[in-house]
């Protein structure tokens, strides 16, 4: 496979799939050099890079995606509704608790929240952005959580590491 068959190939792959393409796994499913891969999706991103394009690769959660160019965001409200994923500020709160914390349990989050965050929990859960891990060795043994690849991947980060910081802020 040449390398313009192997752009093509990787673009349709990044189009229909809503994981990330990792190309260490790519190159081990086509039996081809990992250097052909990032070599094809450095064309690739080339390629869209360009002002006629709408969409670009973005890299996050070890992976890399196409996403739409954000300068075209209000344009694209214009044509109609575009399916967005919203949390609500409880499960928004519930979330960067975790994301700081973890693993932590729910009456740890309770507790620094200062409300019961049950309901945010769980739809945080249904969405793949948190998950049980385990047990707290404490009496009641609650479980505890941690955030997902699909978190990552929502927020554009590669790993933890990334999130801002204190000092940051």
């Amino acid at each position: 496979m040449n390398l313009k068959e192997l752009k093509a190939l990787i673009e349709a792959y990044m189009f229909l799939s809503d994981d990330p393409l990792i190309p260490s796994e790519i190159a081990n499913r086509l039996g081809i050099s990992i250097e052909d891969v990032e070599k094809a999706i450095l064309m690739l991103e080339e390629e869209l890079n360009s002002d006629h394009r709408g969409i670009q690769i973005e890299k996050a959660a070890g992976g890399y995606f196409l996403v739409t160019k954000p300068e075209l965001y209000e344009k694209l409200l214009r044509l109609g509704p575009v399916k967005k994923k919203r949390l609500s500020r409880a499960s928004l709160e519930t979330l960067a608790i975790i994301a700081y914390r973890q693993p932590i349990s729910l009456p740890e989050i309770n507790e620094i929240r200062g409300k019961d965050s049950s309901f945010p929990l769980s739809t945080l859960i249904e969405k793949g952005l948190v998950r049980a891990v385990g047990r707290k060795k404490v009496p009641g043994r609650p479980f505890l959580y941690e955030t997902t690849e699909e978190f990552l991947k929502l927020f554009g980060l590669n790993s933890l590491e990334e999130l801002p910081r204190d000092d940051e802020t």
